[in-house]
Parts: C-alpha cells; structure tokens; sequence
C-alpha cells in the first residue's frame, strides 16, 4: 500500500549517522533517477495526511462535515463551524487547511516541472516520470477541487514559485480554480495506470482522474449553468470501471479497504516503529512515530482513548435527517443510542492503530463509485435526458442498500425501487437529492457542497435557513448564526491577506 511505500520513506531516515561529516545536498543532486521521482511523489501523497490527523485534539473534519443538516453534536465544542459563529479569517483550523493544500500543491508543481524538463533517457524506467507526472496533476487537481468549494477564491498557481517576484499571485475569480481543476483531471486521466500491483494500493488511477473530472462537471454545470459539462460527465460515466460493493459497510470498514466502489482514499497506516504518536505532523523529523493515520473518535461511542480524547462527544445525525430516513439501514445501523453516529469508527469495522493512540487504520474514502452514479443521473435530468435512465441509476444504489440490508437481516426502512415511470424531472431530482442525504451522510465535503451548488442552480434556496429541524438542524440550543451568502465559503486565511499583495478583500462579509 502507499502507507507503506510511505513508512519505507520514513524507516530510511532513521539512520544513525553521529560519526558522518555533513553533505550538501542540492537540487541539481536529485530527480536522477526513478527512485528520487517515487520519493517526491510520496511527499506529496503525504500531505493529505494533514487533513486527516488527530492534530493534538485539534483536527480539521468539522470543516468537511458539520456546516451542512446531516451531522450535529450536543456539546457546543465546534461550533465555529455547527453554529457558523465567530468564524474569522484567524481561525487556525481555516489556516491550517489553506496552508497545507498549498504545500501539496507546492509540491506537485515541482514534480510536474521536473517531469518535463529533466532528461529521463537513462532512467530504468522513464515512461514512470509521466506516471508520476499525472499522480501530481492528480493531486493537485484535487486540491484546487477543494479550495473552490471550501474558500471560493484563492491564488491559481500551475508552475512553481521560485523567485519573491511571484509570490504575490492575485486570486482567482469566477470558476478559475474549478476550471483548473478539471483541467489536470483531464490530462492526469491520460498518463494515469488503469491500476497498481497491490503494494502500490491508494495510489492515483485513470479511474481516479475520470471520477473527480466528472464530479468537477457536474458541479461546474451548476455553478455556471453550461448544460454542455453534465452532457461530457455522463460520457465520462461509461468510462469508469468500478462497482457498488454488495455490502454498504464495506466502504467505511478498516477490513475492506481499497475495495471495488473506492475511487480513491487516504491510506491510513503505521510507521515503521509501530507508535503512532497522533499529535505529530506527518512532515515532522521523521523519528519513526508521526501520525500517519486517521483519526474517528467522533464516529465512536466506545469508552476507549479515541472518543474520550474528545471528551466522550459523539457527533449525531440531526432530527432532520434521522425523522426523514432514520429507518434507512444505511442510517440506522449507525446509529448508537440517541443519534450517535458510528460511520467509519464502529467498533467490528474499526481498527486501531495502535493500542494507545487515539487514531484508526480505517481509510477515508475520498471519492467512492455511489457519489458518481447519483452525480451522474443528476446530469441526465438536468441536461434533459431520460427520467427513467436517471432513476434506474438511483436504484442501483438503492438495490445494493436493499440487498444488504437484507442479508443481515433488517426488515424495516429497506428503500424500494422508484417506478421508472416517474414523468416529472422535478420529482426525480428531488429523489435523487434525498438519496445523496441517505447514501453519503456524515461522509466528508458532501452535504454542504451539494447545498451550496443546489443553491447556486436554485434547486434550492439557503437564504433565511437557521439551526431550526427544517434547515441545519442542530442540536446546539445556541443561536444559529449562519449568515447568507457570507458563510456558503470560508474566509481567506488573515495569513494569505496579509501576506499576499494582490489580495485586497475577503470574502464577501468577512
């Protein structure tokens, strides 16, 4: 697996070499080689572990999962982002991600420039430098996919920064990060592996680049209205050889990772000293012990290290969700006590990893094959196509729910079938909306940037909601503060305007 390829990186620097005399290492020393390429491209890999930390109790998944009205909590510590209050441009955790996106991004600029521009004829393997080439464009159409949804603007930067001159680069308007996006999607989908041998799993494929090409289609189609983007996602449709798994579980269990629905995953893994210390960086020193896994305890209700490192707060699915589909197996399964959510940390699907550290083996599941079926027959109502081809794709997904269900014997909630007979595009897409409520809930950076671009078509309005069980649905007693259209984004970090010339206003009302 990558985690692996990842720790092999790390053990090599724990070398003691007391008695060496110092070398100089530059630049022009390295890219010599494939193995100097493999190397650069794990550093890049290994800043999504930034996303997914423990973090010193100070992680990130609020961000990407409580400012939509499928997940609350009841004791009032992330409410920044459940209650929209106090949100400012200094908050770390909005920083933190800023930042950390733009070393990845960083990174993948030096791999694709070297890529072109270093003499590979003596390489072992120089075909594998275009391979790596597209892993970075991958990457990093990713991480502008991200940036749009989360901050709106930021700066566009496709080639490296060398020199002080550059660094003031202007931000982007319009759907210029989107635009970017798929751009590097597209040619990634061109020099991208239509798999790896099993040591190399987690890895970027064509099917990776071709999923989030399409998911970036469909949400530039509603973001500007161009029917052309969902008429090329539900091309791109065809081209994708992935399947549902037979069991819905099987996409959030540590045990089944890696499986026939993921697209693509953060690979959640142990260092080579087998401590996983889940308050370091995974870019620290290198001592063997940096977090590279996951941490879950929110999705935990288990009296163990990683759900009390948080006090025992168990986020919830709100009453919204749980009076309209509480007695979906993919929700009620889930469900421990009075609306704990279990997703990804339930105890016979979750895996330690270690056996004191509060974080997980179990990966992340960035883009899975469901998200693209529903986004797809999304496309077909909205382009004007077939009703009835849209609805056989949202009951493929309910089938699987079905089915599974069945097999561990739920009788209640199972979803049936739609009729294929159903005539009114405004009643299908309303299905299918609801299906991504059920089938994607508590999963990360789904439901708010679904509301947003809902929004932004008007299939929906966000203006006027407030934290009442029509709208996000908390269970906070505090007010609600959410503000529109200010908090649809996040603010520019006050590091970046600061810094950075050519910004001179933030998001709109921050």
């Amino acid at each position: 697996m990558l985690s692996a390829l990842l720790a092999l990186s790390v053990s090599s620097c724990d070398i003691d070499r007391i008695d060496a005399q110092p070398i100089s290492v530059t630049e022009n020393d390295f890219f010599t080689n494939n193995v100097e390429f493999e190397l650069t491209v794990i550093s890049a890999y290994a800043t999504l572990t930034d996303y997914y930390f423990f973090r010193g109790n100070n992680f990130l998944h609020e961000i990407y999962h409580m400012r939509g009205d499928d997940i609350t909590e009841d004791r009032g510590n992330r409410t920044a982002f459940e209650l929209f209050a106090g949100l400012t441009a200094s908050n770390d955790k909005v920083t933190y991600y800023y930042e950390r996106t733009y070393r990845m991004i960083q990174r993948c600029n030096v791999i694709i420039e070297k890529s072109e521009t270093i003499d590979t004829s003596g390489f072992e393997d120089p075909d594998m430098v275009q391979v790596n080439k597209g892993e970075a464009l991958f990457l990093r159409g990713l991480a502008y996919f991200n940036l749009y949804n989360l901050y709106g603007k930021a700066p566009l930067v496709t080639e490296r920064i060398s020199e002080r001159d550059k660094v003031n680069t202007p931000p982007s308007e319009g759907t210029q990060l989107l635009d970017q996006a798929i751009l590097d999607f597209e040619e990634a989908a061109t020099l991208l592996p239509e798999s790896w041998p099993s040591e190399d799993n987690g890895r970027a494929t064509r099917n990776s680049a071709n999923g989030f090409l399409l998911k970036s289609l469909v949400f530039r189609g509603d973001y500007t209205g161009n029917s052309a983007d969902y008429s090329r996602a539900i091309q791109l449709f065809g081209s994708i050889s992935r399947n549902l798994t037979d069991a819905y579980t099987d996409n959030f269990s540590a045990f089944e990772v890696n499986n026939e629905e993921s697209l693509f995953e953060f690979q959640s893994g142990r260092p080579p000293g087998g401590l996983s210390n889940a308050y370091l960086q995974n870019d620290g020193a290198w001592r063997g012990v940096e977090s590279m896994a996951a941490y879950w305890g929110f999705f935990d209700t288990g009296n163990n290290v990683s759900n009390n490192n948080i006090g025992g707060q168990t986020w919830k699915v709100t009453e919204k969700l749980f009076n309209m589909y509480g007695d979906d197996p993919r929700i009620s399964f889930f469900i421990d006590g009075d609306r704990y959510f279990t997703k990804y940390g339930k105890a016979p699907f979750d895996e330690p990893a270690t056996s004191f550290m509060p974080t997980s083996l179990n990966n992340p599941r960035i883009l899975r094959y469901a998200d693209l079926i529903l986004l797809t027959a999304e496309a077909i109502v909205k382009s004007g196509g077939s009703n009835a081809e849209a609805i056989e794709l949202v009951n493929r997904v309910r089938t699987r729910a079905r089915n599974w269900a069945e097999s561990i014997e739920f009788s209640t909630g199972l979803p049936a079938d739609y009729s294929t007979s159903e005539s009114d595009p405004q009643k299908v897409l309303k299905w299918i909306m609801d299906e991504r409520f059920v089938e994607l809930c508590g999963e990360e950076n789904m439901r708010f940037n679904d509301l947003k671009r809902w929004d932004a078509r008007g299939d929906i309005s966000l203006q006027n909601w407030g934290g009442g069980i029509e709208h996000f649905s908390t269970d906070l007693s505090a007010t609600m503060q959410f503000e529109y259209p200010k908090h649809m984004l996040l603010p520019i970090p006050q590091t970046e305007m600061d810094r950075n010339s050519s910004f001179t206003n933030n998001n709109p009302g921050y």
